[in-house]
């Protein structure tokens, strides 16, 4: 792939207005993630007024006291909710943790901060326009490996119940980069099925390309970054390849910090994944797991304790019976 030639897919290509796929679209949706694991993504149906309101919110969160940001993390559900602090992930190949500050928030209990008033309800009125984005994307690609249609039944299984209500374990994050770092964000995976992301404050996203290259990604305004996360590349055996990315600062400034608000869709972590039947037969090269049907908790806690966002001392055990009271009940103690 030469450098700057990420494809660009309208949406409206891939999903018709009545929510089905079109197959032209599906098949250069699906080849763009294959080929290049990311896809620049016009036309999407996201509200550009709600980006703007949750980057002006999250310059609010991040400029209160760190004192008064740490009540509001929680370490021992891997930060899924609430605040992350400095120096918690690291990459792959990377030899320092990331410098990064992040606010999280999921499909439910989330975490509200009484410093800053209408924050939350910003952050989920966006969360959950991009989940239902999330959905039909993910339908696009499961169309896209298995053209015969046999599969999504299972699949649309861990994303929503038999009424269409979304049971998944989405994951949105709000990242303030500092402005003097020079890699604020080493190279890594997502961890998660699909990536959505729209545009940033500031530019520094590069994919690592299948051939070594570094390649920035440039989109436009209105434009929606959509890349595999490592929960695709196992249930399509591999065909999807989860692609390293990172972000550089090119223009250091103490003054100028960078804002980004990804959002991770992820299915229902009580499932059990498995490599599509459609899939079964990809050589094994590109896997970056050696299973062939893994309960999504195990999967997120493998991946989520290789990055170090879960303590030492919470075993799978713990992480899952954190994060099932999570579900049931509400947010654990604080770790303040």
């Amino acid at each position: 792939m030469p450098s700057g030639a990420i494809p660009r897919v309208s949406y409206r290509d891939v999903i018709a207005d009545d929510g089905s796929t079109i197959d032209v679209g599906v098949r250069r949706f699906g080849e763009a993630l294959r080929d290049t694991g990311f896809v620049l993504l016009k036309d999407a149906p996201f509200r550009s007024d709600l980006l703007v309101r949750n980057y002006q919110f999250m310059q609010k969160v991040f400029d209160l006291d760190t004192f008064v940001l740490e009540r509001y993390s929680y370490p021992q559900i891997g930060y899924q909710r609430g605040y992350m602090p400095y120096g918690v992930e690291t990459g792959f190949y990377c030899d320092e943790p990331d410098q990064k500050l992040a606010f999280c928030f999921g499909s439910f209990h989330n975490v509200a901060v009484r410093e800053v008033s209408g924050y939350l309800e910003a952050a989920e009125e966006f969360y959950h326009a991009c989940r239902d984005l999330g959905y039909y994307l993910m339908k696009a690609i499961v169309e896209f490996l298995d053209p015969s249609n046999r599969e999504w039944n299972k699949v649309s299984g861990w994303f929503r119940d038999p009424d269409g209500e979304p049971i998944d374990d989405s994951h949105m994050r709000h990242i303030r980069y500092p402005g003097d770092a020079d890699l604020p964000a080493c190279e890594h995976f997502d961890i998660n099925m699909l990536t959505l992301l729209p545009i940033a404050t500031r530019s520094g996203l590069q994919i690592k390309t299948h051939e070594g290259e570094w390649v920035d990604v440039d989109p436009k305004p209105g434009d929606l970054i959509v890349n595999a996360g490592d929960m695709l590349n196992f249930i399509s055996g591999g065909m999807i390849r989860s692609t390293l990315h990172r972000v550089i600062n090119p223009t250091p400034s103490p003054h100028r910090d960078r804002f980004s608000m990804p959002f991770f869709y992820h299915p229902d972590h009580a499932k059990e994944l498995r490599v599509l039947k459609s899939c079964a037969d990809q050589p094994g090269a590109n896997r970056r797991f050696p299973y062939e049907k893994r309960l999504g908790y195990s999967l997120l806690y493998e991946i989520l304790n290789g990055t170090g966002q879960i303590p030492d001392d919470v075993t799978r055990e713990d992480f899952i019976a954190n994060y099932e009271h999570l579900r049931k009940y509400g947010l654990p103690a604080s770790s303040r």
